[in-house]
């Protein structure tokens, strides 16, 4: 059994503090197989901060830099117990060259990930096509328990193995479909066959207690948007002058105190209810309610939180600290002048 995973980089607006979670380490133990090593599969990645900076840490000054996650582990466990005897003619078939077996057995590869189009765990052909061809026979089926896009099927058709997939996601099957086209033709010679069960299948709980410690949310994860799809739809105006966004976030504007509620909720319902926004943070914001408070763009690049306190519709909150505090300051003394 091989299992490709990569530790996760945990967000201080997210955990409540910046932390790098190994998940890799609670596959290790404690699964009825022999762990047998790992390879780094080293891929350039990007890492942006909560703000949006690609810097992590208070650069250029230690000692809170964060080491870039620009790998992943290959996991690799045995089944205990003796190999069945393999044809010599199928193993004929299956060997490796010299230079795949130096390259494939390193304990290091380098080689570029997959653009994450279709969804969020794609990865290139070369990955299941090393795997396969390093514990696998010609004529031998490989087992992919989270088909996804049908990568590591397709690979195994294209390398004479057969290969069966499970997936949930009714929405990958169309994506599947393409990339296991049978009129293509390097398929068409493949016998393909997509299942769909009758019954739904209810899992047993598990008694199953977590060796990672801490690493429970304050928001939930898929709450929040970062990197390029950092783009929120607002679906609501809260009485309060709160933001609801469509990933069901709640957001208060950060560092302003609303003084006059009916006209911001009057502007707010006519210029931002349905419109696209993203959020910026505070670097070192940590959220302790079940809302979060952000820095509010439109996608115009107009600024909400400064648009109301020039609008004499808030003043500055100076009971908190943040980041924009004096830039705040400045934006309240001159809109009281005006």
């Amino acid at each position: 059994m091989v299992v490709n995973i990569g530790d996760q980089f945990a967000r201080s607006v997210v955990y409540g503090r910046y932390k790098i979670i190994p998940l890799h380490a609670e596959i290790i133990e404690d699964i009825g197989f022999d762990y047998m090593g790992s390879i780094i599969w080293q891929k350039k990645t990007t890492m942006n901060t909560t703000g949006g900076a690609n810097v992590m840490g208070l650069y250029p000054y230690p000692p809170n830099g964060m080491v870039e996650i620009d790998y992943e582990h290959i996991l690799i466990f045995k089944k205990p117990g003796k190999s069945r005897k393999i044809d010599k003619k199928i193993k004929e078939k299956s060997k490796l060259s010299k230079e795949e077996w130096k390259e494939y057995f390193s304990g290091h590869w380098y080689f570029a990930g997959a653009r994450q189009i279709d969804h969020q765990a794609m990865f290139p052909e070369e990955l299941p096509r090393r795997i396969i061809k390093m514990f696998s026979f010609v004529g031998e089926t490989v087992l992919d328990p989270f088909l996804g896009s049908g990568t590591t099927s397709k690979v195994a058709l294209e390398l004479e193995r057969n290969a069966i997939g499970y997936e949930i996601n009714e929405e990958f099957l169309k994506i599947i479909n393409q990339k296991m086209a049978t009129n293509r033709l390097d398929m068409i010679d493949k016998k393909i066959e997509i299942i769909k069960r009758d019954n739904l299948i209810v899992l047993e709980d598990i008694k199953y207690t977590p060796r990672i410690k801490d690493a429970k949310p304050v928001i939930e994860p898929e709450k929040l948007k970062f990197g390029k799809d950092n783009v929120y739809k607002v679906i609501d105006i809260l009485e309060d002058g709160k933001l609801k966004l469509d990933t069901g976030l709640i957001v208060k504007m950060r560092g302003i105190v609303i003084t006059d509620i009916d006209k911001t909720i009057s502007y707010l319902k006519q210029y931002v209810l349905k419109k696209g926004v993203y959020l910026k943070f505070d670097k070192d914001y940590i959220p302790d309610k079940d809302f979060v408070e952000a820095y509010v763009y439109l996608k115009n690049r107009i600024f909400i939180n400064a648009y109301l306190l020039k609008s004499g519709l808030a003043t500055v909150d100076m009971d908190m600290d943040f980041d924009l505090k004096n830039k705040f300051i400045k934006l309240n003394k001159h809109a009281k002048a005006v």
